[in-house]
């Protein structure tokens, strides 16, 4: 019971620590990526580990694939929602996977192994433990102890289709239990996970330019782990790779900076000018000048959306500090209020100076009564002396 308490308390103070900057930079890229290579999972290497699976990314004008591998998550508790690329704007867009205490919405995209475009079904946590599905987990020969059988049914068309919206990309949106796992709090990457993906930027041959999209490392069993006998090659591509001639020239990071040189191809006339004229191709300064403006346009489109997402930031803490705000005006109104009931329940005082004038025309009583007990005994004969008559001597 004590250690499933530590495992809760060491939970949440995982999903308090601020999100990094991760969460902010989304990459956006005018080509579609590669389909999802066909790959075979590796087996587990110990128990507790969470399986990721393996994407497509875009680093220097071009997609490589990280392989999926085996992590230990940064908590007890916590779930991987894999990245995924989106259409939005004209572009491809790549939102970052997370951990997190339930699997979000990751497109709607089939990765497998428990990843089948919506939630988890490889294991679940119980008690500070992590329960495997052994109908989609590979054990290889390993004992594993907390395992349980449940036969997925796959409800959603099996392709190898890497991306979500625009043409020929998975349709899925959302429901209303993933919107409400987005407002939760959310975990980077661990640093394991960040040397991995390093590792196969390194790697020349994870380029799709290069291996046509079936990678040599497909799988590892665990993060960084590029040799040995656990490193799965991928069989076979996932589909026929895009038409990278429709790719526009703007190779350029969600940062605005160049990721590489201009590319040796072009593209045609038409592409750049839709309206020539006579047929005739544009001269090499129309073409600058059309390339500034599509970079011009990009770029206000990257601000604008930037600012959208940093508004949708900044509007809790605005709302809190407003009702804050609200809260401390009343606050002193009813203070006011208060104060003012104070003083009209206290009684009203006669002026000082008052009394002493009404009790200088009083005429004091024991003053009185003496005057007159003076003006008796006065008229009184001292006694033992006989009373004289007048006209008697």
């Amino acid at each position: 019971m004590a250690s499933f308490l530590f495992t809760r308390a060491a939970l949440l103070i995982c999903l308090a620590l601020p999100a990094a900057s991760w969460a902010r930079g989304n990459v956006f890229v005018s080509i579609a990526p590669p389909p999802l290579p066909v790959y075979v999972q590796p087996p587990l290497p110990y128990e507790g580990y969470i399986w990721s699976p393996g994407y497509w990314a875009y680093e220097d004008g071009d997609y490589y694939w990280i392989p999926g591998t085996w992590v230990r998550p940064p908590a007890v508790g916590l779930f991987w929602t894999p990245g995924y690329w989106a259409w939005s704007n004209g572009g491809y867009f790549f939102n970052r996977g997370y951990w997190g205490p339930h699997v979000g919405f990751y497109g709607g995209v089939n990765y497998g192994y428990g990843y089948n475009g919506y939630g988890y079904q490889g294991g679940y946590w119980n008690r500070g433990a992590f329960y495997y599905n052994k109908s989609i987990n590979n054990f290889g020969n390993r004992h594993v102890t907390r395992v349980y059988n449940k036969i997925v049914v796959n409800n959603t068309t099996v392709n190898n289709i890497s991306y979500n919206g625009g043409n020929g990309g998975v349709n899925a949106r959302p429901n209303s239990r993933e919107k409400n796992y987005a407002r939760e709090k959310h975990i980077a990457p661990t640093s394991v996970q960040r040397q991995h993906v390093q590792a196969a930027i390194g790697n020349r041959e994870q380029r799709v330019s290069v291996n046509q999209g079936r990678p040599p490392i497909a799988a590892t069993d665990r993060p960084g782990q590029f040799k040995g006998a656990a490193v799965v090659p991928a069989r076979a591509a996932g589909g026929p790779l895009p038409d990278r001639s429709r790719q526009n020239d703007d190779r350029r990071s969600h940062d605005g900076r160049p990721n590489s040189p201009q590319p040796s191809f072009r593209p045609s006339t038409s592409q750049i000018n839709p309206e020539r004229d006579n047929g005739l191709q544009a001269r090499p300064q129309d073409q600058s000048r059309l390339q500034q403006q599509r970079d011009e346009q990009v770029r206000q489109e990257r601000e604008q959306r930037e600012q959208q997402v940093q508004q949708q930031r900044e509007r809790p803490a605005q709302q809190v500090q407003q009702r804050a705000q609200q809260a401390e005006r009343l606050q002193q109104a009813q203070q006011q209020r208060e104060q003012q009931h104070v003083r009209q329940a206290q009684p009203r005082q006669e002026p000082q100076h008052a009394e002493p004038r009404q009790r200088e025309h009083r005429p004091q009583p024991q003053a009185h009564e003496q005057r007159r007990s003076q003006t008796g005994e006065r008229g009184k004969a001292p006694q033992g002396e006989p009373r004289r008559e007048r006209g008697r001597d």
